[in-house]
């Protein structure tokens, strides 16, 4: 619909032209974008090629299936903030299933909103909790929420428009909740980045009543062979799953979810402090005092350079395991990673010391186990890709599982019982929301290489305390050898 259309439009309406030039000015998003934002270089907001037809959309149903990096979040920030102006009596809510996605967004509206001349003096209200929440003197309310358990913040919200970002990661119970948000003349556009699974968000990419948009990675100008080279080599090839997902934005073969979202939700407790200790290489590392008694364990699983180490103290308090402490080391080098795990046992006198013995973990493992006999019994060095004795069968031979899944499997396991007990911890949120997994041609399931650096750690952390405290059987009646323990 070009301008000379809708100026006779306007005309006979009685618009002048002054009229016509301030509307036409509000109505084309490009334009209203490039007026009153700016870009990280402070330069006025210009639109990408690609971007155009999808920034301009009156869908009432939209929904991209996208790569990573690609400006899907400019455009939700610049059709909020036009709708802000644009739509006053209105609400609009931005919803997320984890908080680690919402954050970043709200706040980036709320500095907009703050600090942009035009739009400051409009500003009535803004909260950030107990959810984020933005009242404008035409009446306009934003909103911005998370799923919460099971959907439940989505509940009693009645609103105009729906933006949901990182959809693949919402749960069914979520959108359930969702569907019930929206207002029966109201707009409902979805963004997301495919993750394998046939969900709610795959469905809608399929259904003909939403304006469709796929926006591969290698669209933004910024996007170099380099960096393309890079993330092929980060994910496994041009066709593993984390490289048709997350830089072609396709789906790809189906995955399925490791972990049940509405399980792990059940587990935290919001009672507890989220205690997070970050340590960086220069960073002095101290570790809590006035530990309580009590059988404690730790699971590491320990990285360098690019990668960061986590660490997971677990309190057992029969029939739970209590997450007490996460520590992320970042760009630390070996010997410090040993160092703050001779201060973490200082301070707990650890039961069993689980690490995931890839390069990193064998290196600290042997450094540690060299200290003297207590810490050969103690330290186990977890090899993912081995097997490992975990029961007889009638006929009295060893019942063997793959480490990684039966590992995984304990921790299935404990959410379905809610006998692990979490605090609120948003990375930890979004890694178990995220983590997926295939079955490959031979029946093996196959983990995705994304980031699950907590859960490994928790991985190692349940498997310590499976080995210290299960009851014995006739396969495994020897108590843990005294050096570095590999399952092979």
């Amino acid at each position: 619909m070009n301008d000379d259309f809708l100026r006779t439009a306007l005309a006979r309406r009685g618009l002048n032209a002054d009229a016509m030039t301030r509307w036409l000015g509000l109505a084309n998003r490009e334009r209203f974008a490039a007026r009153y934002l700016s870009d990280r270089e402070g330069r006025p907001w210009r639109v990408r090629d690609y971007q155009r037809d999808s920034l301009a959309s009156r869908a009432l149903r939209k929904v991209h299936c996208d790569g990573r990096d690609v400006g899907k979040t400019a455009e939700i920030e610049i059709i909020a903030c036009w709708a802000m102006v644009a739509c006053p009596d209105s609400e609009m809510m931005i919803a997320t299933q984890c908080e680690n996605h919402l954050f970043p967004l709200m706040n980036r509206l709320a500095r907009r909103f703050q600090t942009t001349p035009a739009f400051a003096p409009s500003l009535a209200e803004m909260r950030r909790s107990p959810s984020w929440h933005f009242r404008f003197t035409n009446n306009f309310v934003l909103w911005g929420r998370i799923a919460g358990p099971r959907g439940i913040n989505f509940q009693g919200m009645h609103v105009d428009w729906q933006i949901v970002d990182e959809a693949q990661e919402m749960t069914e119970t979520a959108w359930g909740e969702l569907y019930q948000a929206l207002n029966g003349d109201g707009r409902r556009w979805v963004y997301g980045v495919p993750n394998g699974l046939r969900n709610t968000f795959y469905r809608m990419t399929c259904m003909n009543d939403f304006e469709q948009y796929n926006w591969p990675s290698h669209l933004n100008p910024e996007f170099t062979a380099a960096k393309e080279a890079e993330l092929a080599r980060l994910y496994g090839g041009r066709t593993s799953p984390g490289y048709v997902h997350r830089v072609l934005g396709q789906h790809g073969e189906p995955t399925h979810a490791v972990f049940a979202l509405d399980d792990y939700l059940a587990c935290v407790d919001h009672s507890l402090t989220n205690t997070v200790q970050v340590v960086r290489e220069d960073d002095v590392f101290a570790a809590p005092e006035n530990i309580a008694p009590g059988r404690y364990y730790l699971g590491c699983d320990l990285g360098y350079a690019r990668d960061p180490s986590e660490f997971m103290v677990y309190l057992d308090a029969p029939p739970h395991l209590v997450n007490v402490l996460r520590v992320r080391l970042e760009g630390v080098n070996y010997h410090r990673q040993q160092t703050v795990i001779e201060a973490l046992d200082r301070a707990y006198g650890f039961m069993r010391i689980g690490l995931d013995a890839g390069n990193n973990g064998r290196a600290v493992a042997h450094a540690l186990m060299a200290k003297g006999r207590d810490w050969c019994r103690r330290v186990a060095a977890l090899e993912f890709g081995a097997t490992l004795d975990v029961d007889t069968m009638p006929d009295g031979r060893p019942a063997r599982r793959r480490a990684k899944e039966f590992m995984t499997e304990l921790l299935q396991r404990r959410l379905a019982e809610r006998t692990l007990v979490l605090p609120p911890d948003h990375d930890r949120e979004a890694q178990y929301a995220s983590h997926t997994y295939t079955v490959n041609t031979r029946g093996q399931i196959i983990y995705d290489k994304g980031d699950d650096h907590i859960i490994d750690a928790d991985r190692c952390a349940v498997l310590c305390h499976y080995l210290d405290t299960r009851e014995p059987t006739k396969a495994a009646t020897a108590p843990l050898p005294a050096e570095v323990m590999l399952f092979g």
